[in-house]
């Protein structure tokens, strides 16, 4: 094989040419590609932390954030739903990603080809006679799944009497015993063994769910707000005047010793049906927003004081700013502004709690006007 380099010139520009002759053919070749320098090896496992999204880590991990779904599926054991991933979480990685670049072939020069005779006509099929009828077992349709996510169902405040839920129980202690005297068991981490206090009634069978709570603030003339904090699952009931054994299967803020237990009952929050629109909707107002002073967005969560009945859930609570009339120094009204929508989550005598799904302005705080659009039928 030889190799020439020729420079020739055309219209006053330089063009440079490789030539390369090989047994009488000439071939035209691509750029060279660069060496590629070999991918370091994925982790086996991400711990979640705060503001992590599968998103965001599909992106880290993967190279593409559409890829987030692989994570989910393999990890549909820890993750409930999609949306929502807690701090603490260890999360499976799925392999690294095959990356195929697709190389053309080398042009090469060749006799023309011999002219190919058309095909001969192929008869037409013969019509096939039609398919039985689908008989479907009805009985094996699986309902259709609730409108609302039951991850922020779970983990959406509430409004009750002063004080909160009677009868309630408490976190104990840390069952895990460690070997440093100083370490503080005061704070439960994901899957930890605690030891509790169950709530007032029948001893709670193993695998009983009760949710933890905080005490948030209590707002006169309106009631008691009420923060959950995570989900414990009994792992050994009480027994011989004992303490039960639970394990932390949850994080929705810090869980703590002391905090308080009831049951956790998700019926509540299973809807599988699609509010509609009506008119003159209950009309109320927000009275405590969740982490403030930061402004709310999508997915935060609010406390309105339209109760139960008038609003339930899986309704649709419209957040505006009224219309404003004309005054001394504007001779023309402002209307009517949306502010953003949202659904509700709960719903108890006192108010209800909504999570905000789509938003157009971004000022929502305490006395944002709301009213009910649609309802569940």
């Amino acid at each position: 094989m030889v190799v020439r380099a020729v420079r020739s010139r055309t219209l006053g520009s330089s063009i440079r040419v490789v030539a390369l002759a090989a047994f009488g053919i000439a071939v035209a070749f691509p750029h060279s590609l660069a060496a590629q320098q070999p991918a370091s090896p994925l982790p086996a496992s991400h711990t979640v932390k705060r503001g992590d999204t599968l998103w965001d880590i599909a992106k880290t991990y993967l190279g593409d954030p559409f890829l987030w779904p692989e994570i989910y599926r393999i990890n549909a054991d820890i993750i409930e739903d999609p949306h929502w991933i807690y701090p603490g979480e260890i999360l499976k990685l799925p392999g690294a990603p095959a990356k195929v670049i697709a190389v053309a072939p080398p042009a090469s020069v060749l006799p023309p080809a011999a002219p190919v005779a058309a095909p001969a006509p192929v008869p037409a099929p013969t019509p096939l006679a039609p398919a039985p009828a689908l008989v479907v077992d009805t009985n094996s349709i699986q309902a259709a799944p609730s409108s609302i996510r039951m991850g922020e169902y779970a983990a959406a405040p509430w409004v009750d009497d002063r004080g909160g839920p009677r009868g309630s129980g408490f976190i104990m202690q840390a069952a895990d015993l460690t070997g440093i005297a100083s370490a503080d068991q005061s704070r439960m981490h994901l899957y930890d063994n605690l030891l509790i206090s169950p709530p007032a009634g029948p001893i709670a069978p193993e695998r009983q769910l009760y949710l933890s709570y905080r005490l948030g603030p209590l707002i006169e003339d309106f009631g008691q707000i009420v923060i959950p904090t995570g989900i414990i699952q009994v792992t050994r009931p009480a027994r011989n005047g004992e303490a039960s054994i639970g394990r932390v299967l949850k994080i929705y803020g810090e869980v703590l010793q002391n905090q308080r237990l009831i049951p956790y009952d998700s019926s509540a929050g299973v809807v599988r049906a699609r509010p509609f629109a009506i008119a003159n909707g209950r009309s109320g107002k927000v009275r405590w927003v969740y982490n403030q002073p930061v402004l709310p967005s999508i997915q935060d969560f609010l406390v309105v004081d339209i109760p139960r009945g008038a609003a339930n859930p899986g309704d649709q609570v419209e957040l505006f700013q009224p219309r404003q009339g004309p005054t001394d120094g504007r001779d023309l009204a402002i209307p009517e502004l949306h502010l953003a929508w949202a659904q509700v989550l709960r719903a108890t005598p006192y108010g209800a709690t909504v999570v905000i799904t789509a938003q157009e302005q971004p000022k929502i705080v305490e006395g944002t006007a709301a009213r009910v659009a649609a309802k569940i039928p």
